[in-house]
């Protein structure tokens, strides 16, 4: 059975444990100094369907959307606005929990003062809640 494609992007991700990993300079001081991406270990491509996330670039990840337990728009104690530039001013993440892992962080084509987060979560939202 053929999906239908909703969206279709680049992408930067990193999870939880990742971040945890991470020395101070490259959570926070980098980000600040220099042209760098936004905080993330992986990059690639993104697909949204009806009914999976891909992401497809440096790591490989498919996360069925029937598995998300919650969806979050914005900044936690992992991901934190002083791990951005303009301390989150202009775009946050979307944090992603499915089947009972940890945090998945994912920023949709960045663009230092925009990203298509917004639209992919409003995206996300349409299809995870249903109209009433």
């Amino acid at each position: 059975m053929k999906q239908r494609l909703l969206f279709e992007g680049n992408a930067l991700w990193i999870h939880d444990f990742e971040i945890q990993q991470l020395g101070h300079t490259e959570r926070f001081t980098i980000r600040h100094l220099s042209l760098a991406p936004p905080l993330a270990k992986h990059q690639g491509h993104i697909l949204l369907t009806e009914t999976e996330i891909i992401l497809d670039g440096s790591e490989y990840e498919r996360i069925p959307l029937s598995a998300i337990e919650e969806l979050y728009y914005g900044f936690d104690e992992y991901y934190t606005p002083a791990s951005v530039k303009n301390f989150g001013v202009f775009w946050k993440p979307i944090r992603i929990k499915y089947s009972s892992t940890g945090f998945l962080y994912l920023i949709v084509n960045y663009r230092y003062f925009y990203t298509s987060n917004e639209h992919v979560l409003s995206l996300l939202k349409d299809i995870l809640v249903p109209e009433q």
